[in-house]
């Protein structure tokens, strides 16, 4: 806490002592035991206790309040639920004073004081409390009603567009008041008629010099750091922070009102933006028949509104889930405006009906995101792991060779390097495969590999995210615990970049920038919230569970990474040569072994390719072996 809230505090404090000590005082002229003389009109079996009774009285209603939150308040927003808190607060209060002097100590005063004394200061602590918003909206009008006093952080082009619009649209939420800015020359000039303050590090002085409302940052180019200080300081002064989308999200090169969203956590992280060669792009995906399987995932669904950027003659939505693959289709024919989206509900492991998918369709372009990817679901059902992230990867592979597909693109994670568990087996198992395969002329096969998305579905953000909004605890698996952390947009973008980057049996692996601390992910969200980590929220540790690292890695030891002429891209190169047909052999074999059930021989076959398999720590499917 600053030193300028703790200042604020200690005057607030102050000014209930007094309320406190008056509302005893009245007490005792309304119920006629003190008369205007002073305390020489007590009896004098009051006069005894009066000034003792008034310390504890003070004292036990000032703990109340800071036990039951009331300094941590904003009360311009004062509504009724905290009109409720200082009841519940005062009762309290009233009760162990009850219990104080009537039970514990012998009756000296009636018991209708202390009925007076609650009444009395409820009403002046609620009115001076209240008078608060009164005044502010009889200066700047109801917080319900009004348009929100906005100020603007980046007072550029994206800031100056937000503005112009602000201004013309006059059902606008915002009224702008003013910019801030750190270029010097900016300072002290005005963009549409709103000055320019100061510079970004003086939010908080600028907060409240200009009753602001809420703060927009309108930079999209903003690093995560300096997103991560304005949010940070706006929440410390009880304002709410909004945000233009990051350049990953900006299509048209344009900002827009209806693109302002709150802070996420992804915005604080430090991510740098990337320009995509988007004019390579559009001449190797425009007017190209292109399907996506796992269309409605999380991955899947954002791909897909990359895709369409660049113009395809035709994108064919495939996925298991007929809920998904509706969401996904009508943003895209609604909202997105693209009106050639097919969706296809079926399971990459129907062979027949997938096939019928491509000699209808011809697909010319497939990005495979369809895969099982919750590592402890996976531990407990590791045949379903196999069967759709390997044998159906294998099966989408065989299909887009005998249908003349030009490029496919399998999404791998950084679980598939050294594994520790089955769904990391099955990818690498695909990664294998698809390797095998560089021989083939007509179709080329390149892997995507990179690490955690933030947002994902059932990845930690939301878990986290929900967790905080029922209360906590958040549940953190080790405080040592780190992965590697990319945006789904950003992720996407390069998937797409990769792909026409490739030849054939590449792995590209995405520059994910430094591991995050998960602990630290999770006590971010909480600030993010405007709560504090361990006090508000508390944090709990559950211990790794079977098949989780502390660490995920992002090549092999046998790998090397090499710079792509794309500056977020890099390709693995292999410092020895492994046989490409022995290894078709030994997948052969596991693809029949899995179909079989037979686990002797398949767990035999995994130890060649996984030296560090054990199939007692590694595998935890329910069937007894």
């Amino acid at each position: 806490m600053n030193l300028l809230k703790i200042k604020s505090n200690i005057i607030q404090a102050i000014f209930d002592i007094t309320i406190f000590f008056s509302s005893f005082i009245i007490s005792f002229y309304l119920r006629g035991q003190l008369k205007i003389g002073g305390l020489e009109s007590l009896a004098p079996k009051y006069t005894e206790y009066f000034i003792r009774y008034t310390l504890i009285i003070v004292g036990v209603k000032l703990l109340s309040f800071i036990l039951f939150g009331i300094y941590k308040k904003i009360w311009k927003y004062a509504s009724l639920r905290d009109f409720l808190t200082i009841v519940e607060s005062l009762v309290i209060s009233t009760v162990i004073m009850v219990f104080v002097f009537y039970i514990i100590e012998v009756e000296y005063f009636p018991k209708s004081i202390l009925i007076i004394d609650f009444l009395l200061t409820l009403i002046l602590i609620v009115g001076s409390r209240f008078s608060v918003r009164m005044f502010n909206e009889m200066k700047f009008g109801s917080i319900y009603t009004r348009r929100k006093r906005t100020l603007i952080v980046g007072a550029g082009d994206a800031g100056e567009m937000i503005v112009r619009e602000m201004i013309r649209q006059r059902d606008s939420e915002y009224v702008p008041v003013g910019f801030l800015d750190d270029d010097k020359a900016k300072i002290g000039h005005q963009i549409h008629g709103i000055k320019v303050f100061g510079k970004t590090d003086e939010v908080k002085k600028f907060i409240k010099k200009l009753a602001i409302d809420e703060i927009i940052i309108a930079i999209p180019s903003a690093s995560g750091e300096v997103r991560k200080n304005i949010t940070f300081k706006a929440k410390e002064e009880g304002i709410f922070c909004k945000t233009l989308p990051n350049l990953y999200e900006i299509i048209d090169g344009r900002a827009h009102l209806y693109q302002i969203r709150d802070i996420r956590i992804e915005d604080i992280l430090g991510r740098k933006p990337v320009n995509l060669n988007y004019s390579q792009l559009l001449s190797q995906l425009e007017g190209k028949s292109i399907l996506i399987t796992g269309a409605g995932g999380s991955i899947g669904s954002e791909l897909c509104r990359q895709v369409i950027r660049f113009k395809p003659s035709n994108l064919i939505l495939v996925d298991h889930s007929e809920n998904n693959v509706f969401l996904i289709e009508q943003e895209l024919t609604t909202k997105l405006n693209y009106p050639n989206a097919i969706p296809i509900v079926t399971d990459i492991r129907d062979i027949s009906s997938v096939k019928g998918v491509f000699k209808k369709y011809k697909p010319e372009i497939v990005f495979h995101a369809a895969a099982y990817k919750h590592v402890p679901l996976m531990q407990l059902n590791p045949e379903a792991a196999l069967q759709n992230n390997f044998l159906g990867t294998k099966a989408m592979a065989k299909l887009s060779i005998s249908s003349g597909v030009k490029k496919f693109v399998m999404l791998s994670t950084d679980k598939a390097v050294n594994p520790s568990n089955v769904m990391g087996i099955s990818k690498l198992l695909s990664e294998k495969y698809l390797q095998t395969l560089s021989k083939v002329k007509d179709t080329v096969f390149i892997i995507v590999r990179f690490g955690n998305v933030l947002g994902s579905q059932g990845s930690v953000v939301p878990i986290f995210q929900n967790q905080i909004e029922n209360g906590g605890p958040v549940v953190v698996t080790h405080p040592k615990m780190t992965r590697f952390f990319m945006t789904i947009t950003e992720a996407s973008q390069l998937v797409i970049q990769a792909c026409v980057m490739g030849n054939g049996s590449e792995i590209y692996v995405l520059d994910m920038g430094e591991p995050i601390n998960i602990l630290d992910l999770a006590k971010n969200m909480i600030r993010l919230y405007g709560m504090e980590p361990g006090k508000d929220i508390k944090i709990t540790f559950s211990g790794v569970r079977r098949g989780e690292k502390f660490a995920e890695e992002l090549k092999n030891s046998d790998e090397k990474l090499i710079p792509t002429g794309f500056p977020s891209i890099f390709v693995t190169r292999n410092k020895s040569k492994e046989n490409m047909e022995e290894i078709q052999n030994l997948l052969f074999n596991i693809e029949k072994e899995i179909q079989l059930y037979d686990y002797k021989n398949l767990f035999k076959d995994l130890k060649k390719i996984v030296p560090n398999f054990n199939e007692k720590k590694m595998w935890s499917s329910k069937l007894q072996i």
